[in-house]
């Protein structure tokens, strides 16, 4: 291999993209996205982010299920680019926010796991989201659906870089207004209430309940909320940037009867039966969501100058749950590329972007210094950020990432293990976190089906992937929470001696490696953007 390939694999890495050499400066500053939109204004940034969306559960994926049907998003996936190795940083919600929302592996401050519903904690105020970012630099910024980065006000969207927040604070809700618990029935202090059920709230308030007694869908809802933001904001001399962090179609499974009812007759004989008419129903339901949030751009005259960016923030679930991760190994919850992998297409009339399909590995990770980049605002001082401005590269179809490898690990303290993986362009080593580690080429086998092939390539591989991934668990956190107590994690974590990472990389774990590994540049913002 060339040495410029080697770049990052021959640092000892404590994180992706810490290493920084001449030549990549040298090209950082050259690509950035602000020189190339110095000429038109900057853009609006519209982010709508499905949860638990499956990968076949488009109809814009090549492998779609035929009993998919999203014309709206399709149409604009077919007019802008379309990824096909997206990537998101964990394989399940909360983590999975984190790191988008700070540019950074949530295992280097401590948010490893889900929060439990009412916790006490959130994601520390010492990371600066990116929508602080766009705050600071004069976008107004609304925040509509799901957070899970904490509940409680010192962590809530209104003090972390959003003007307007309508949604729910924890991780999930109930979709039928009918379900919901009325402000004048709830009492916040009993914590034995399902937190899927309790009132939605806007900005430090509980909500509106107008409409409820029309037992109101949820998704219609949040698009009702996001037509709102823009009417209002696109009226603004200033740009604006939307978070449509719709909840569907995380469980529970319900959908309208009339969508079911409008798949069916659409489809014929390719609707769905069952639970699984209920899921594609809810998928519709965010598709009829997408198309009004398009016509409300056009109405406005922000359409063309107004970036879309779409994904799920983690593989589907596929387990007591009816998602499709086709044609990718398992989903939710694992490191296998149908918990990681995501739909995701870019959308910017205005923006030059490539017509097509980007065939090169991106992470939600790469968000953060891309939007900022687009705002021309200043990233803080000292934040340091896990992924890189990615525009240029989308634009001229080159890879981004080419030495920058990605680096993936879901902590299971009930089975003492970390289920681990390392991706870098087709390169990808995975382990279950007991030691055995295998080696794929995701360009032949996406699927990662042929185990016995893997294993005879990795006899001929270089390890230093795993190498990298092992530095870069030298900057790790201990977690700050272990999602339910029910779930005995925290405990668990203790006594069986996690993280044990000689378990995990049996083969290269040495006692004092955090000590005795050479320091490295660290990709740390000086200031400026």
């Amino acid at each position: 291999m060339k040495k410029s390939s080697l770049w990052v694999l021959t640092c000892v890495l404590f994180v992706a993209a810490v290493c920084v050499d001449t030549q990549n400066s040298l090209a950082a500053t050259d690509q950035k996205s602000t020189p190339a939109d110095s000429a038109r204004e900057r853009p609006n940034i519209v982010l709508i982010l499905l949860d638990d969306l499956g990968y076949a559960d488009v109809g814009f994926m090549p492998e779609a299920e035929s009993d998919i049907h999203t014309p709206s998003i399709d149409e604009l996936a077919k007019q802008g680019t379309v990824f096909s190795q997206a990537y998101v940083s964990h394989p399940y919600c909360g983590p999975s926010r984190a790191g988008l929302m700070t540019g950074r592996y949530q295992h280097e401050f401590g948010s490893q796991f889900n929060l439990a519903a009412y916790s006490e904690h959130g994601i520390s105020t010492d990371e600066i989201f990116f929508s602080k970012v766009l705050q600071d630099a004069g976008y107004r910024t609304g925040l509509i659906g799901k957070w899970h980065l904490g509940e409680q006000p010192q962590y809530r969207p209104n003090v972390r870089g959003f003007d307007y927040f309508y949604g729910m604070l924890g991780g999930g809700h109930v979709y039928h207004s009918k379900d919901f618990i009325r402000q004048a029935n709830y009492d916040p202090e009993n914590k034995q209430i399902w937190d899927y059920k309790i009132p939605l709230m806007e900005n430090e308030n509980y909500a509106s309940e107008s409409g409820y007694d029309d037992n109101l869908y949820i998704t219609d809802m949040l698009t009702d909320a996001g037509l709102a933001f823009i009417d209002r904001e696109s009226k603004n001399k200033a740009p604006f940037f939307l978070y449509m962090s719709y909840n569907a179609p995380h469980t529970p499974e319900e959908a309208k009867a009339e969508d079911e009812l409008a798949l069916q007759n659409i489809l014929g004989d390719r609707a769905a039966q069952g639970k699984r008419l209920t899921y594609t129903a809810m998928v519709y339901a965010v598709d009829r969501g997408v198309k009004r949030l398009v016509e409300k751009l056009k109405a406005t005259g922000a359409y063309e100058n107004t970036l879309i960016v779409f994904l799920s923030d983690n593989g589907g679930r596929t387990n007591q749950a009816s998602a499709s991760n086709k044609p990718l190994r398992a989903g939710k919850t694992s490191l296998y590329e149908g918990g990681i992998r995501v739909p995701m297409f870019w959308h910017w009339p205005d923006g030059a972007l490539h017509n097509g399909h980007y065939g090169h590995a991106i992470s939600s990770l790469d968000f953060y210094p891309t939007f900022a980049a687009l705002a021309e605002a200043e990233i803080p001082a000292g934040k340091r950020l896990d992924g890189v401005d990615v525009l240029p590269h989308i634009r001229a179809g080159t890879n981004a990432r080419a030495d920058r490898p990605l680096f993936f690990m879901m902590h299971q303290p009930d089975r003492g293990l970390n289920q681990s993986a390392v991706v870098l362009n087709n390169q990808k080593w995975y382990s279950s976190g007991n030691g055995q580690w295998f080696y794929y080429d995701l360009k032949h086998d996406s699927s990662e089906s042929n185990r016995k092939n893997a294993a005879k390539q990795a006899a001929k591989q270089d390890r230093q992937l795993v190498q990298a991934l092992y530095d870069w668990t030298c900057l790790h956190s201990e977690p700050q929470w272990f999602d339910s107590p029910s779930y005995g994690w925290e405990s668990a974590w203790k006594t069986k001696g996690l993280p044990d990472w000689q378990k995990t990389f049996p083969k290269l774990y040495r006692a004092k490696h955090c000590n005795d590994a050479p320091q490295v540049k660290l990709t740390t913002n000086k200031g400026g953007s």
